[in-house]
């Protein structure tokens, strides 16, 4: 067991549920790990990158029992219509990470479905264009972790359906999750720490 410093924006905070229905809680319970949500809703992986420096200022403990997730970067998308500064702030904290003898983990978010969007938004966002930079983006998360051997969690299988159609079911509106959606995070997340007991187990 050890503990996940989860930084990201309102997927990980958990926007629109109470804090008990929030993924970081449920796998928390599902695994043992003690769970870490640094998420700001709104947040950009600039942002990220800056409380992550912060972060690794005040952590304390063994490097070794510990590690941080990363997932963010559909802000940026959504800010500016283009994920190349997601994509260079994601590179830095994992790198940085790395260089701080940390283990980063990078996850790949569920994606956007189509639905009644945030109004908020509605002003500022092309969804269907920004649906489409995000795919892009979170293709390039797969092929980063692929290259430089940083651990994946993947969330986008279990949000679609067999046709590869966005599971609405599992969404608030079309960007935040309802509480069986953070059910389903969890799940995916407490396997994945399962695994890394294992490993720690039988190195």
């Amino acid at each position: 067991m050890g503990k996940m410093i989860c930084i990201g924006d309102s997927l990980t905070y958990g926007y629109g549920v109470r804090r008990s229905q929030c993924w970081t809680e449920l796998a928390a319970e599902m695994s043992g790990w003690t769970l870490v949500n640094c998420g700001v809703c709104g947040d950009t992986t600039g942002g990220m990158l800056a409380r992550m420096r912060e972060t690794l200022r005040e952590e304390t403990g063994s490097r070794d029992e510990r590690c941080f997730l990363l997932m963010g970067g559909c802000n940026d998308i959504f800010f500016s219509g283009s994920s190349t500064g997601a994509r260079e702030n994601m590179a830095a904290m994992a790198h940085q990470l790395f260089a701080e003898g940390e283990m980063p983990l990078i996850a790949v978010g569920p994606g956007i479905a189509k639905g009644a969007y945030p109004s908020m938004w509605s002003d500022l966002v092309d969804f269907p264009e920004a649906a489409e930079e995000i795919a892009r983006y979170y293709e390039w998360l797969e092929r980063f972790c692929s290259s430089f051997g940083v651990r994946m969690i993947d969330f986008r299988r279990d949000f679609r359906d067999r046709a590869g159609m966005p599971r609405t079911e599992y969404y608030l509106d079309g960007l935040h999750l309802n509480p069986e959606g953070h059910r389903v995070m969890a799940e995916r997340v407490a396997k994945v720490l399962a695994v890394m007991d294992r490993e720690t187990m039988n190195p």
